[in-house]
């Protein structure tokens, strides 16, 4: 078992599409749709069109977008859990399977987008071939892991697929190379994305300090749930 800061979802055209299921703290299943389903739903839409034109100037305005909304709302619940209301703040565990071609990429997309948001991840081979990424978290972080997982998953391996080699160079590892940074960029952005959604709240401080606990009791809930795992493992 290995893990890493993040987690993931995928569709693609060498994938098949990923599934997950979420658990609370005490072990029992949930769905728990996300309390500003609009919010989300404008940035599903903003990531299908990415897809669409994924390797293009377009799609990065789109992706921006997507990432600056999704921050937005994730900060704005972070400073409604300062309230008395916590049901929010329930530490859950989403267990997203990932199959198909350039796994252990998906997996570190999963990795990075999992650490922004927040969260922590480790990951498991089955012996059908799949593997599973469990992320852990807050509820509404492991909601935003779970649905940046599935839409980018996408876009990057779209994106790969268009990508030419240089000569000498095969079209896997390009592809490969081509993934690896795409999912650090995609982190690096999200973190920025968040940063920025905290200093323009309503309590900078305030989100910031619910945040960083947030992180904190996503780690303790990770050594709780799977003591044995070995952190920052390398990807094979």
């Amino acid at each position: 078992m290995n893990t890493s800061h993040n987690t993931s979802h995928n569709t693609s055209h060498n994938t098949s599409q990923g599934t997950s299921q979420s658990r609370s703290q005490d072990g029992h299943e949930g769905a728990g749709p996300p309390s500003s389903e609009k919010a989300l739903d404008r940035v599903r839409k903003l990531f299908a069109k990415a897809e669409s034109v994924a390797g293009t100037p377009e799609a990065e305005v789109l992706l921006e977008r997507a990432y600056a909304l999704l921050a937005k709302y994730g900060v704005d619940e972070a400073l409604a859990r300062t309230g008395p209301d916590t049901a929010a703040a329930e530490v859950a565990v989403i267990d997203h399977v990932i199959s198909g071609s350039y796994q252990p990429d998906q997996v570190g997309l999963v990795a990075a987008l999992a650490a922004a948001m927040h969260c922590r991840a480790v990951t498991s081979a089955r012996g059908d071939g799949t593997r599973v990424v469990h992320i852990v978290g807050v509820r509404r972080h492991v909601e935003r892991v779970g649905m940046l997982a599935g839409a980018l998953t996408g876009v990057m391996l779209a994106a790969a697929a268009r990508q030419r080699p240089s000569p000498g160079v095969s079209a896997v590892t390009h592809r490969k190379s081509f993934m690896t940074g795409f999912a650090f960029e995609v982190g690096r952005r999200l973190e920025a994305a968040e940063r920025g959604a905290v200093a323009e709240s309503r309590d900078a401080a305030g989100a910031g300090l619910v945040l960083r606990s947030d992180s904190q009791r996503a780690e303790t809930e990770l050594r709780r749930r799977f003591p044995t795992a070995v952190r920052g493992a390398r990807r094979r």
